[in-house]
């Protein structure tokens, strides 16, 4: 899971590089990517803890979490092109 992710990121930030409108503001275009990021990462770890505290096991975790690590894939391959 680890390493799909790792790919997933490397991928997305030269994506990222790539499609910044403006080459002198990519310092803050990326702050605003990493801030997003950084909240979703702590998004999922308050949802976990209220799946686990709802549902008293972590049985669920462990699919959502494979699903959430492969669904990006889907969403890498439908890029055609970034220009």
């Amino acid at each position: 899971m680890a390493l799909v992710q790792g790919i997933f990121v490397a991928i997305d930030q030269a994506l990222n590089v790539d499609v910044l409108p403006s080459k002198e503001n990519a310092g803050k275009d990326l702050g605003f990517i990493n801030a997003a990021t950084t909240a979703s990462q702590s998004a999922g770890m308050a949802l976990t803890s209220i799946i686990v505290s709802t549902t008293k096991t972590y049985i669920y975790i462990f699919p959502i979490a494979i699903i959430m690590s492969v669904l990006p894939i889907f969403f890498v391959i439908s890029i055609k092109s970034v220009k």
